[in-house]
């Protein structure tokens, strides 16, 4: 495996949901978290497994499902990809604040 294809990179909007994978992911794959303005990078360091991606991607789609987030972005070897799984729960999505006219 080269250097670029060790990383798995994925995008987590909210900060605790970003806490949670990295917890969960902790206990197979060396993870990081970075903290950014726009978005939260979670990394995970493959293992020398030829199957470890697909176990590490199906780990991260049941998480998605569980979180009801529906989809999150994460890059392998340079390419973006989407991980969909379930649906989203609306119910704990950011209310929007309308200005009174």
């Amino acid at each position: 495996m080269t250097e670029l294809a060790d990383l798995v990179h994925f995008e987590i909007a909210d900060l605790a949901a970003a806490v949670r994978l990295t917890r969960r992911l902790a206990s197979r794959w060396t993870v990081s978290l970075q903290e950014r303005r726009d978005v939260n990078l979670v990394t995970a360091r493959l293992r020398a497994r030829s199957t470890d991606l697909a176990v590490l991607l199906r780990d991260v789609e049941a998480w998605v499902e569980e979180e009801s987030i529906c989809a999150i972005r994460y890059e392998v070897d340079g390419r973006e990809y989407v991980i969909q799984a379930g649906e989203a729960d609306w119910r704990s999505a950011p209310q929007a604040s309308w200005a009174s006219t």
